[in-house]
């Protein structure tokens, strides 16, 4: 009876999923940017016991001081399957900076580091990862990385120089987004939030920055429950809040993971970027021209489950 139960409900998942698909099956376009020069610095920092592997991408020849994003990878995550992320987000006029937690990727962490790479595929392998992931989070050590992540990149990096202390924004994706969300009601220095498939209810509740969640529509996996995450959320966030949901999205597709094999619709992180960079655009820079990009739908949002924002107003809707 059970089993029955949960297949009938994966099928009404999937369902809703393929109804959610943008008509045509059109990819929208980012809105037009400037492409700038991007320089990275490959950087090591501490976080406890843990050396911590990170990258930094800023835009060179930068004048004036910058804003700055710290970008948190899911479980059994690594930079290189994020790296589309920082640096969509450096071109946008901001240092981004990417690492690994403790005990993923190139991160010191419990057990000698050891990996193994398939560069076609963007797939790295580290024995007991997820074990650890889950031990490190439990103890609180993704957080405070986190918040030493922000205190190495203002403080000691290369690029500390150009940053403006006053922007500093999160991102995370998976378990990324527990710790952005949990960092964000501990750190001061956070000032807007964007947390991708997960957040952590408790620290919804009391944050006091703006907080965008954005899950996919297809994010199926019974140990997730993404989407009932979200709402939930989303009711829980103190305004200005928005919450987007990607037409026929996967968890893996806020990542590079399994390159071109990857199971995500060619949208996915087109329609992730437009609204993540709208929400630092205007919560960071006090961009008047990214009000639009999160205030109005696009063809690759759910035509089923429903994005929306509050400012302060009650709900209003976004249509694709």
């Amino acid at each position: 009876m059970n089993q029955g139960l949960a297949i009938l409900a994966m099928f009404l998942l999937v369902l809703v999923g393929a109804l959610s698909l943008p008509a045509g099956g059109q990819s929208p376009s980012l809105p037009h940017r400037v492409e700038l020069s991007l320089g990275q610095e490959n950087v090591t920092f501490h976080s406890g016991p843990y050396a911590l592997y990170g990258e930094i991408y800023y835009p060179e020849n930068a004048s004036g001081l910058l804003p700055a994003v710290v970008a948190c990878e899911g479980t059994g995550g690594y930079v290189s399957a994020y790296s589309w992320i920082a640096k969509a987000i450096a071109s946008d006029g901001y240092v981004a900076f990417l690492f690994d937690f403790p005990g993923q990727g190139k991160s010191e962490g419990l057990h000698p580091l050891r990996s193994l790479f398939f560069p076609r595929l963007n797939v790295l392998l580290r024995p007991g990862v997820v074990h650890e992931s889950i031990i490190h989070y439990t103890n609180g050590d993704c957080t405070q990385a986190t918040r030493d992540a922000i205190s190495y990149l203002t403080e000691e990096s290369p690029v500390a120089a150009v940053i403006d202390e006053t922007c500093i924004g999160l991102i995370g994706h998976s378990l990324g987004g527990l710790v952005v969300t949990d960092t964000a009601c501990q750190d001061s220095r956070v000032k807007a939030v964007v947390a991708l498939s997960h957040a952590t209810p408790e620290s919804v509740q009391n944050l006091s920055v703006p907080v965008q969640l954005q899950g996919g529509a297809l994010e199926l996996s019974p140990f997730s429950k993404s989407v009932s995450i979200l709402e939930t959320c989303y009711k829980d966030a103190p305004a200005p809040k928005e919450v987007v949901f990607i037409a026929g999205g996967t968890h893996l597709g806020f990542t590079t993971t399994l390159g071109r094999l990857c199971p995500c619709p060619p949208w996915q992180k087109a329609c992730c970027l437009r609204y993540a960079l709208g929400w630092f655009d205007w919560f960071l820079k006090g961009d008047s021209h990214a009000y639009a990009l999160i205030t109005f739908g696009d063809p690759g949002i759910s035509r089923v489950l429903r994005s929306r924002y509050d400012f302060g107003e009650g709900d209003c809707f976004l249509h694709p």
